[in-house]
């Protein structure tokens, strides 16, 4: 499959209601209290019937209306804490958080009690995700390793069972490299895993621990480039834009009809059915906005395995409280 932003700057942004792409819409405002004050909201997981909020002073958990019901584990330097929380992931009543500067993997059950933790492996990741089972992805980049290749490392609590070489475009000199938030993203389409580095423009489905080319993204002159990151690595750092000339374009999410990537700031929904690039802008519709109290912008996060396109909203007073809406999209 190929998908076409070659034009991406030129698409005209076409503005629509959510409920146009969508079978249902949840509007779930969450419930605080003087003693549930959430803090800068940076992630959101559903699970069955629970929203876990990952927030800049704890993870929350909430119920399908919003109700508040438990937080799980809490900052600390202690065996059952964690130093930075990097994402958390919600499966079969459990919850695995990981402790990126404490280089652990904290489970717990979605009611907070604690189960286990175990190390990670001496890499450096800087991205991970939950396979199921137990078992992770940890993605090691290339200026934690120069002379070597990119990995997608396998490891659960034994330890590290297999791995993925990626090629790594820094061979020589100084690999001091700044480091990109989301440098890959993975996402989860029912049980198919696919995996995208920023620094190459093809999406690859993960199956028996191998990378296979699935999606070719085409960006015409700016594409990526991983010789132009290779170049900035024998500079000091700052001094190369790498971005000057190619787009940052992220894959947030697939399910049956839609692939959800954002290039820069601007998301595009790819229509599987149409073979059509949208450039859109998500509002909610007229009876939601009431629910809302009039707080109509909508941010689209990413589309889950199970096809929820999952969001918040920007307030209408800052008081507020936080508002997330889940989308079953249309298939």
């Amino acid at each position: 499959m190929v998908i076409d932003l070659t034009n991406n700057h030129q698409l005209p942004i076409e503005k629509i209601a959510l409920s146009e792409i969508s079978e249902t819409i949840q509007i779930i405002p969450l419930e605080t209290s003087d003693s549930v004050l959430i803090g800068r909201i940076s992630g959101i997981k559903m699970e069955a019937d629970r929203l876990y909020v990952r927030a800049s002073n704890g993870v929350f958990v909430f119920d399908s209306n919003g109700k508040f019901l438990n937080t799980v584990g809490s900052k600390g330097r202690g065996p059952r804490e964690y130093v930075y929380l990097y994402d958390l992931f919600p499966e079969n009543n459990m919850v695995w958080l990981i402790d990126a500067s404490g280089k652990k993997v904290l489970k717990f059950t979605d009611a907070g009690r604690f189960v286990e933790s175990f190390e990670l492996e001496k890499q450096i990741f800087t991205e991970f995700y939950h396979t199921g089972d137990d078992t992770f992805i940890g993605f090691v980049p290339d200026f934690c390793q120069p002379n070597t290749d990119i990995m997608l490392a396998f490891f659960n609590k034994m330890g590290m069972v297999d791995s993925i070489l990626y090629r790594n475009p820094i061979k020589e000199g100084n690999t001091m490299v700044r480091f990109y938030v989301a440098e890959v993203n993975f996402i989860n389409h029912g049980k198919r895993l696919k995996f995208k580095h920023l620094f190459n423009d093809t999406i690859y489905s993960i199956k028996n621990n191998k990378l296979t080319p699935e999606i070719a993204l085409h960006l015409g002159a700016r594409k990526a480039n991983e010789n132009a990151r290779a170049e900035a690595a024998v500079q000091s750092p700052g001094a190369v834009d790498i971005f000057k000339d190619m787009d940052r374009a992220w894959l947030l999410g697939e399910n049956d009809r839609y692939i959800y990537l954002k290039v820069e700031d601007n998301p595009f929904f790819y229509d599987k059915k149409e073979q059509k690039v949208h450039k859109w802008t998500l509002s909610l519709p007229e009876d939601k906005r009431i629910d809302l109290e009039q707080s109509i912008k909508f941010n689209p996060l990413y589309i889950d395995k199970n096809g929820h396109l999952i969001g918040e909203t920007s307030p209408a007073n800052a008081e507020d409280n936080p508002v997330i809406v889940v989308a079953k999209l249309k298939r």
